[in-house]
């Protein structure tokens, strides 16, 4: 008969520690807030410094009537493809309907970031030489740059 087997002992039990994910967690969504704020931070201090500039010189195109200026200088998705000719006939017909673009004055700026980059968007009270406007424009924000990616008029000469 052979005899019964013992489970041989191979001491005590080794428990691993269980890992612990939340402080991992805990820090990369700390990592990425902080590094939201910045972009926003800087996407702030970048438009404040550089909207005025960059409305100054799209006025000075629009009043010479260098549209297709304005379109070379914007972002691609602002005047792309078949875009492009429809807002060259909005630009002129803004001109045509307000005439030269005279003060603008900064009502508002927002920086939002997202999964498309970070947007800087400027509001202006502007007086054209036919009527009082608002205008809201949006940039995208590169390194150190502002390209323009949208633009708004509001007038009451356009429903005369």
């Amino acid at each position: 008969m052979s005899e019964p087997t013992q489970p041989t002992n191979l001491g005590p039990s080794v428990r691993r520690p269980k890992r612990v994910l939340w402080k991992w967690s805990l820090a990369l969504t700390a990592a990425v807030l902080v590094y939201m704020t910045w972009q926003c931070d800087s996407a702030l201090n970048l438009g404040s410094e550089s909207a005025d500039q960059a409305v100054q010189r799209f006025h000075d195109h629009l009043n010479r009537g260098e549209f297709d200026e304005i379109c070379r200088e914007g972002a691609e998705a602002f005047s792309h493809g078949e875009k492009h000719d429809e807002l060259l006939h909005f630009l002129e017909q803004v001109h045509n309907k307000l005439g030269n673009a005279g003060s603008a004055t900064r009502v508002n700026l927002h920086a939002n970031l997202g999964t498309g980059g970070t947007f800087v968007t400027a509001q202006y009270a502007t007086y054209f030489e036919q009527a009082p406007g608002g205008e809201t424009f949006t940039w995208r924000k590169g390194w150190d740059t502002l390209k323009l990616y949208g633009y708004d008029v509001r007038s009451d000469a356009f429903l005369k």
